[in-house]
């Protein structure tokens, strides 16, 4: 069973060791957090939700949760447990498996455990970034699945189940519609057609029906919200967190340069390196795709031939993967960050509406409803751009502030500690300080 594994295998298990290590870690994130919630709204009515039942500036409004099948699973694993330990494992499962998925990936263009590990060091420098437990991890796990799938002939016919579970999970299932289209072209299989079409049937036979492709519409038409939430700018490859990024396409012109990138193979190449130039959330689902691509640039000297212990190698691999889960499982958390969210904060106001910034929404919605309303959380498509600027406009204490928080009657605000702008501008109109920790501070008027 061990025979053939080599210090070089070990190396390509490090990087993936890793993810299962960052991933015990402080549970930070607030979209997550409303995910739990509709989670387990739909186990109780037994349909998604197609309204929004969370905020009192939007409630009632027409509104599909996208990844439905993610809010479920969420639902239930917080049902069974009574809380968020599962959060780590998942991360990890999930994670690990991308990694594997695209390591299969890259050692078929590459055919060398070394360069395997070289590629997946700098893919997962990039996953560093979404190691949260949001339903884009999973569009990550299935991305993977596709390019594999594409790549063996007798699981092609995977695809389309793979696409209809991604359009269940997240939004960007559309980036795996694109990668089959593109392979198509590229690889000029007609068959691949077909696959695409029924891929697009397989989508519109989800939950939400041929209305999913409404969401992905109003998503689109709010790129004006979209563009006040950093992870939506354009990334700066000077960032140390998407800086491999930029090596990856270094690596692909360098491979272009040797002959090793076809004519053909740009026609996934340039739209994909372009595409993870707009964005940062653009940035994974590309280098998944490009990875393999750039492992054909790397040339490695192949080690002179001995003898190795595959038993001994097996035993240090098994005790790496007890060290990391270990590891991992110490530092993992069971509760929201009390640190990041206004735990403490949220028991010091009253029952009455709350002006808050949309990081702690995704904690109330979790911790408080339904006996609190949201002003606002970070469902960019619900809330739409108008709603959006204004939220900004108020939190800066812009004009019109006053007249933002009339129109809901709202007399108290949760801030972050050390939040400007709105903050100075009520207690300049006399609003009072009810409360106040290292982290936020609650404003009440007179």
């Amino acid at each position: 069973m061990f025979g053939r594994l080599s210090v070089r295998h070990l190396l390509v298990l490090v990087p993936a060791l890793g993810i299962v290590v960052s991933a015990g870690r402080a549970i930070t994130d607030n979209s997550f957090l409303w995910h739990v919630r509709a989670g387990t709204i739909q186990l109780d009515t037994g349909q998604v939700l197609r309204s929004d039942p969370f905020s009192f500036t939007a409630g009632g409004e027409a509104w599909r949760t996208q990844s439905w099948i993610a809010d479920l699973s969420y639902g239930l694993l917080e049902q069974w447990t009574g809380d968020l330990s599962w959060v780590w494992p998942m991360i990890a499962i999930t994670m690990v498996g991308t990694v594997a998925l695209t390591a299969v990936a890259i050692y078929r263009e590459s055919v060398d455990p070394l360069t395997t590990a070289v590629v997946l060091v700098f893919v997962v420098w990039l996953l560093l970034r979404t190691l949260v437990p949001r339903p884009v991890i999973f569009s990550h796990l299935l991305l993977g699945a596709l390019i594999v799938a594409l790549g063996h002939p007798r699981l092609r016919w995977t695809i389309p189940l793979l696409v209809w579970v991604w359009a269940g999970l997240h939004g960007s299932f559309v980036i795996g519609l694109g990668l089959v289209v593109l392979e198509a072209i590229r690889s000029g299989r007609r068959e691949l057609w077909g696959t695409a079409a029924w891929s697009v049937a397989a989508v519109s036979l989800t939950a939400h029906g041929v209305a999913l492709w409404a969401v992905l519409g109003r998503f689109v038409s709010n790129r004006g919200a979209l563009e006040l939430i950093s992870e939506w700018a354009p990334p700066d490859l000077t960032d140390s967190t998407v800086a491999p990024y930029g090596l990856i396409l270094a690596a692909i012109l360098v491979a272009a340069a040797r002959q090793r990138v076809s004519v053909r193979d740009l026609v996934v190449v340039v739209p994909f390196a372009l595409f993870g130039l707009t964005s940062y959330r653009a940035v994974i689902p590309a280098a998944l795709v490009l990875a393999p691509f750039a492992a054909r640039a790397i040339q490695l000297p192949q080690p002179a031939a001995r003898v190795e212990s595959g038993l001994l190698n097996g035993a240090l691999a098994a005790g790496l993967i007890v060290l990391a889960v270990g590891v991992g499982a110490v530092r993992a958390e069971s509760a929201p960050d009390a640190d990041h969210f206004p735990v403490d904060a949220l028991a010091a106001v009253d029952s009455g509406p709350l002006f808050h910034d949309d990081s702690a929404g995704g904690y109330i919605i979790y911790a408080a409803w339904p006996d609190r309303l949201v002003y606002i959380d970070d469902r960019a498509e619900l809330y739409g751009t108008d709603r959006s600027r204004e939220f900004v406009a108020t939190r800066a204490g812009q004009d019109g502030w006053s007249e933002a928080l009339a129109r809901f009657d709202i007399d108290q605000v949760l801030l972050e500690a050390d939040a400007t702008g709105l903050q100075g501008v009520l207690l300049a109109s006399g609003w009072d300080e009810s409360y106040r920790d290292d982290a936020f501070v609650v404003l009440s008027e007179r």
